[in-house]
């Protein structure tokens, strides 16, 4: 679930909209010069719950992450109103997506332990298929504490938890050498 928060917070300069953060969409060479070491380079949890929700992700300046998540979650719903023989361009479009994430965080950090392998653009997929489900699972429900809800939620809290870890894996920003 979205909790609003205050403009002050770190929560809302990741989300974009804080002038500090936009030098990560400056040219190439102003990226790793300017850096906040301060700030994690990845969006949180509460932030891709948000672009999941529709909240943040869909002006220019939000972070690429959130606004990659946002579409996705939107395709996922699309989907779940879509014949499951007309889900093949909406799968690529999640699969292009996928791609865009993994690309854009492999060209602005290094990766630390575990993270070298994983895919987070396909993390950032499940938990928004995740959040999609119990969205719809809540809405549908003859009662909200039925059992599928619940565990709906249950797996979108662990995947949150899930991302959170995995994104601290994520160390940025990297340096490029000049010749």
């Amino acid at each position: 679930m979205y909790v609003p928060q205050p403009d002050s917070t770190p929560l809302w300069r990741a989300s974009g909209r804080d002038t500090r953060f936009d030098h990560r969409h400056g040219p190439a060479e102003d990226r790793t010069a300017r850096f906040d070491d301060d700030r994690p380079l990845l969006p949180d949890w509460h932030e891709l719950l948000a672009a999941f929700c529709g909240h943040i992700g869909d002006q220019p300046e939000d972070h690429p992450v959130t606004r990659w998540s946002r579409a996705l979650a939107e395709l996922h719903l699309q989907r779940r109103h879509t014949r499951s023989g007309d889900v093949g361009g909406i799968d690529e479009l999640r699969a292009q997506l996928v791609t865009f994430i993994d690309e854009w965080v492999s060209s602005r950090a290094l990766p630390r332990g575990a993270a070298r392998a994983e895919s987070l653009g396909a993390v950032v997929d499940a938990m928004a298929a995740a959040h999609v489900r119990a969205v719809h699972l809540l809405r549908t429900a003859a009662k909200v504490s039925d059992e599928q809800v619940h565990a709906a939620w249950f797996l979108l809290a662990q995947m949150a938890d899930g991302w959170t870890d995995r994104a601290a894996g994520v160390v940025g920003p990297r340096i490029r050498r000049t010749a």
